[in-house]
């Protein structure tokens, strides 16, 4: 972030880190975040000034004219009769934009924007799972903690409410409920400054593929048969590509899947987590319910193999791809960079993989045509059985993730 020149627009989901993350790079930026009553909050010299938005943007011009670096936050709540003003200032200062609504890079990149052209786009993810595992492995108990800490922790609002001195089950059972209700807040409020009338339907996509339906033309049939949509598939598969845009949903392609080319899912693993367990307990009616171990554990199981699917893809050089088969999923298939041809496949387990079972997933891996197949224990490490290509363990999991790390720098 620091080495873009000029203006920037930094984007994305709800509590990824944007404000928190900004303010550690740029120490001496002038802040200013714009609220929902819409007047301006400015931190200047350890305080905090108020004022309404034309004080703020003539405030915000001087100090871009004077050289300065300007954080604006919440940059979509600003009337947008106001961005001319802003743009007769460029290229002056560094102005830093960042907004979490749905449509603010369009509307800042539409034809007709007087910032057109002003600003760079950089879109704001969860936390990659490497960078979570090595943030975690001298902190956590043991190296399996670690990489399971570190899948919840991808999502950076869960950081100061969860303790790794707990056992991750414990702890998200008894949570479950804080965690549903803090979950459907941050989506409901991607939404609230957007189409209202589409809201509800967004709602229940979510809800949808949190649940684990995840085709489009079943989730269209849903929604039709309740009178929530008209235009069927077509109007679904829209919705949903707006959804991964923003951040809140991703689709991972399938290969060797008939009647479907992409998975969607939750983009956060514990947004997939807590949105499953509400659908099938309902938590957030129910606050006093016990939530069965067993269902946060599937949950868990079910979230690492993409985490990690994601994680190996950009180690190896190619990209994360699933399989749905009748005599059971391929946890991992990395393709080669056009999408197209299998490199290596995985099994992914949680817990030990047994000789048995092990030697079947090979075997069922290679039939498929994947040429070399390999075992992921999160637990210990998979023994060696004829045709594997590599069995990995926790060890192996957190050196991969250093590899990364050491990669990109």
């Amino acid at each position: 972030m620091k080495k873009l020149k000029g203006w920037i627009m930094v984007y994305g989901r709800r509590k990824t880190g944007k404000t928190y993350m900004l303010r550690k790079v740029f120490k001496e930026a002038q802040y200013f975040m714009i609220t929902r009553a819409g007047y301006v909050i400015h931190g200047e010299g350890g305080r905090y000034v108020y004022m309404n938005v034309k004080e703020a943007i003539g405030r915000v011009g001087s100090l871009l004219d004077n050289g300065e670096t300007v954080i604006i936050d919440e940059f979509q709540r600003l009337p947008e009769f106001l961005w001319e003003e802003l743009a007769l200032h460029h290229p002056k200062g560094k102005l830093i934009a960042s907004g979490s609504s749905l449509g603010i890079l369009s509307k800042v990149f539409d034809r007709r924007s007087p910032l057109l052209g002003l600003l760079s786009p950089l879109k704001l993810d969860i936390i990659s799972y490497q960078d979570t595992i090595m943030a975690l492995k001298d902190l956590a108990k043991t190296p399996k903690d670690a990489i399971m800490w570190g899948l919840i922790f991808r999502d950076p609002w869960v950081i100061p409410i969860l303790s790794i001195e707990v056992d991750i089950i414990t702890e998200i059972c008894g949570k479950a409920y804080y965690l549903a209700t803090s979950t459907h807040g941050l989506v409901g409020e991607v939404f609230e400054e957007e189409e209202r009338a589409l809201t509800r339907v967004y709602d229940a996509i979510l809800r949808l593929v949190g649940e684990g339906i995840w085709k489009p033309s079943e989730i269209a049939g849903i929604l039709t048969s309740n009178n929530m949509i008209t235009g069927g598939q077509t109007t679904v598969i829209g919705i949903l590509e707006r959804l991964v845009n923003m951040g809140l949903l991703e689709k991972i392609p399938l290969w060797k899947t008939r009647g479907a080319r992409f998975y969607f899912k939750h983009r956060s693993p514990i947004a997939s987590i807590i949105q499953y367990i509400d659908q099938k307990l309902n938590i957030t009616e129910n606050p006093n319910i016990n939530v069965n171990r067993e269902i946060v554990m599937n949950t868990i199981s079910r979230e690492i193999q993409f985490s990690l699917g994601e994680m190996m893809a950009e180690y190896i050089g190619g990209k994360r791809a699933y399989t749905i088969l009748p005599n059971g999923d391929i946890d991992i298939v990395i393709l080669d960079e056009r999408g197209r041809t299998p490199i290596i496949g995985y099994e992914v387990k949680i817990g030990e993989i047994e000789v048995n079972e092990a030697r079947k997933a090979i075997e069922r891996m290679h039939e498929q045509g994947v040429p070399r197949a390999g075992l992921i224990s999160i637990s210990t490490k998979p023994p060696k059985i004829p045709g594997s290509y590599e069995e990995i363990g926790p060890e192996e999991i957190i050196e991969i993730a250093s590899k990364i790390r050491f990669k990109r720098s």
